[in-house]
């Protein structure tokens, strides 16, 4: 199956390849997070295989790593039960992908967007004292690509650039754990970045600028500075998407 994310998602979407295997998990785990397979219902692997085309083998396959995910459990003479979102691993950078993809998109972005503000907040301040300075000049010119996106009303280009400009960010906090946060917000801004629902594709002058002010702060190694632009980054993305949420809501 061909990589329809870009090429930021690359890393994380490489763990489960490509080809038939990739297909069978990319069609169930939609399926699934979309509600058209319900909570609890069972799925049969006889049933996949005709309608998906693809051997036992691979479907097992597939459903050991949806699995992993926390979307269905395998039980010894019942079959494949569908879980209920309590059970999914959110942070998942598949699981974000298909909930972007999904109904649930606006919930999933303002739930992002609240961790968001507190782990980029001090992500900032990290990688301005860590960052090399070859990936700090990097990311200022993810930020200049994206004002020219912006300019250009090329919001594909723009994600892209955004995802990126993230990922080096908080890869080079020199924290682990922070780090692994990277495929998490990638996957968001990508599957953000080919959404063509309302607000998906709000940008404004000022957020753009924003970045660069971060990213100039980061060249600096001035860690208050990039702290305090990451927080009004992140603080003015969720407000627009909390009014996003509450429109929808009051549909």
């Amino acid at each position: 199956m061909p990589d329809t994310n870009g090429a930021n998602v690359t890393r994380y979407r490489s763990r489960i390849g490509n080809g038939l295997y990739a297909h069978v998990v990319d069609v169930l785990g939609q399926e699934i997070i979309n509600g058209d397979i319900p909570t609890g219902a069972i799925v049969y692997a006889d049933q996949l295989c005709e309608r998906l085309g693809v051997s036992r083998s691979v479907v097992r396959e597939g459903i050991r790593t949806l699995s992993s995910m926390g979307l269905v459990e395998a039980r010894p003479q019942v079959g494949t039960r569908v879980l209920p979102s309590t059970d999914w691993d959110l942070l998942n950078p598949y699981v974000v992908k298909w909930r972007g993809q999904g109904p649930g998109y606006v919930e999933q972005m303002k739930q992002l967007l609240e961790l968001r503000l507190g782990i980029e907040h001090a992500a900032a301040g990290l990688a301005a004292q860590h960052l090399d300075a070859e990936v700090a000049q990097e990311i200022l010119d993810r930020a200049i690509a994206m004002r020219d996106a912006f300019v250009q009303n090329d919001a594909r280009r723009f994600f892209e650039m955004d995802a990126g400009f993230h990922r080096l960010m908080l890869e080079g906090t020199g924290n682990a754990v922070i780090a692994q946060l990277a495929d998490t917000i990638s996957a968001t801004l990508d599957a953000r970045g080919r959404d063509t629902r309302p607000g998906m594709h709000d940008i404004t002058a000022e957020s753009v600028e924003n970045h660069i002010r971060l990213a100039r702060a980061l060249v600096d190694r001035d860690a208050g500075s990039a702290q305090e632009m990451a927080r009004e980054l992140v603080e003015r993305t969720l407000r627009e998407f909390e009014a996003i949420h509450s429109e929808v809501r009051g549909r």
